[in-house]
């Protein structure tokens, strides 16, 4: 699949110009997204899951404005959210379950006027939320993340708002997650 991408003669945008939902799942080979899936004007849902070796998201993301779902389910070797996330202000769900190599989230993560769920289950390796996370006060629904991460988000959000996720041992994860 990864390969697929980069071996393609017609440019992504072009081939599916309507395309709303992307999903990427279990594609073993796939080590970076490629920037030419940010042309796609019209995605509302990306997911993409599985995909243990996948590294890098473009920094040209940004671009998906019309991105209401944003699912990096156990993508564990992902080590960051590209800076420009924050352009995503129509994002309505995060989901960074199981991506325990995320280390910290992008510094303008606040701007994201339009994200009301986040999961961040299995996130071990985020230690702190940056500063502007508090502009996210009053419009977040509910936080998903581990006892160990809780301390994070209590500080500045109702506790009714923050879900501890379940610890779960299995490596056969769903085929369709819900987030």
């Amino acid at each position: 699949m990864g390969q697929a991408f980069h071996n393609c003669s017609i440019k992504i945008s072009d081939a599916w110009p309507g395309l709303e939902e992307m999903n990427i799942d279990y594609c073993h080979d796939l080590v970076e997204l490629p920037a030419e899936l940010c042309d796609l004007a019209h995605v509302k849902v990306l997911s993409i899951t599985n995909c243990h070796k996948l590294s890098a998201l473009p920094e040209e993301i940004g671009k998906l404005e019309n991105l209401d779902v944003l699912r990096l389910r156990s993508c564990t070797d992902l080590i960051r959210l590209p800076v420009s996330i924050e352009n995503l202000t129509k994002l309505c769900s995060l989901d960074m379950y199981n991506c325990f190599g995320i280390r910290k989230l992008p510094e303008d993560i606040g701007n994201m006027s339009g994200l009301r769920k986040i999961n961040m289950g299995q996130c071990k390796g985020l230690k702190e939320l940056p500063p502007s996370a508090w502009d996210l006060t009053e419009q977040l629904e509910e936080v998903i993340c581990d006892e160990e991460n809780k301390h994070l988000w209590e500080s500045f959000l109702d506790t009714h708002k923050i879900k501890v996720a379940e610890e779960k041992t299995s490596l056969n994860w769903p085929k369709n997650p819900q987030l």
